[in-house]
C-alpha cells in the first residue's frame, strides 16, 4: 500500500508535469500566433509569386500565337479563338491590326474594338507594341477599359506585321487560386492554435484533479 508522504510526493510530482505542460501550451499558442503572422507573408509571397509565373506563363502564350500568325495556319475566326482559349485555359484573346483594332478575339464583341490613345486609358500601354518588333507589355490586375471588369492583361507585338497579340485573366481566376493556395497557411495556424488550446485544457484538468486528489488526502490524516 502506498504511504500518504509517498502519495503526496507523486502528487505533487504530477502538478509539476501539469505545470510544465501549461508552460509548453503557452509556447504552442505563441507558435500559432506566429504562424497566423506567417500565414499573412505568406499570402502576399503567393500573391507575387503568382504575378511573375503568370507573366512569364501569358507572354509564352502570346509568343505562341505570334509564332502561329507567322505560319499562316492561326485562324482569326471568333469561333475557332474560343476553341483555342479552352484548349490553353485562358479567358480572353486580342489581335490587332496595324491601328490597333481587334481584328481577332474568342469575344465577339471584341472586333472592331480600338487600344485607345488616351494615355491615362488601361489599355493605351499595349499601343506602343505595335511600332516594336519585339515588345512586351505585362500588366497587373486593372479595371478594363471595355466594360470596367478587372482583368490581367499581358501583350506582345505581332511579329507577321504590326499589331498586337493580348492575352488576359479575369480577377476572380487568379484570386480563386491566390486563396486556395493561401488558405492552407490558414488552416495550419487555425490547427496549431486548436492544439494549444487542447493542451491548454488538459493541463488545466490534470491541476484540478491534482488538487482534489491532495485536499481528500490531508482532509483524512
Amino acid at each position: 500500500m502506498i504511504e500518504r508522504n509517498d502519495l503526496l510526493n507523486l502528487l505533487e510530482k504530477q502538478k509539476t508535469a501539469a505545470f510544465n505542460i501549461k508552460g509548453a501550451a503557452g509556447e504552442i499558442n505563441m507558435i500559432a500566433i506566429n504562424a497566423a503572422i506567417e500565414s499573412a507573408h505568406a499570402a502576399a509571397g503567393i500573391r507575387s509569386m503568382m504575378e511573375k509565373v503568370l507573366d512569364g506563363m501569358m507572354t509564352t502564350v502570346c509568343r505562341m500565337i505570334t509564332l502561329l500568325l507567322d505560319s499562316g495556319s492561326f485562324s482569326l475566326d471568333q469561333t475557332k479563338l474560343d476553341s483555342f482559349a479552352s484548349s490553353v485555359g485562358i479567358d480572353e484573346i486580342y489581335i490587332t491590326d496595324a491601328d490597333g483594332v481587334t481584328v481577332g478575339s474568342n469575344l465577339a464583341a471584341a472586333y472592331g474594338w480600338r487600344f485607345p490613345d488616351d494615355p491615362k486609358a488601361q489599355a493605351f500601354v499595349f499601343r506602343k507594341l505595335i511600332e516594336s518588333k519585339d515588345g512586351v507589355v505585362t500588366q497587373p490586375i486593372k479595371s478594363r477599359d471595355l466594360d470596367t471588369q478587372m482583368f490581367k492583361f499581358v501583350g506582345v507585338s505581332r511579329t507577321d506585321e504590326p499589331g498586337i497579340v493580348q492575352i488576359g485573366y479575369r480577377a476572380e481566376t487568379i484570386n480563386k487560386y491566390q486563396v486556395e493556395i493561401g488558405a492552407v497557411f490558414g488552416i495550419l495556424a487555425s490547427e496549431i492554435k486548436n492544439l494549444g488550446g487542447r493542451v491548454t485544457n488538459a493541463s488545466k484538468a490534470m491541476q484540478d484533479m491534482t488538487n482534489e486528489l491532495e485536499k481528500e488526502i490531508k482532509n483524512k490524516s
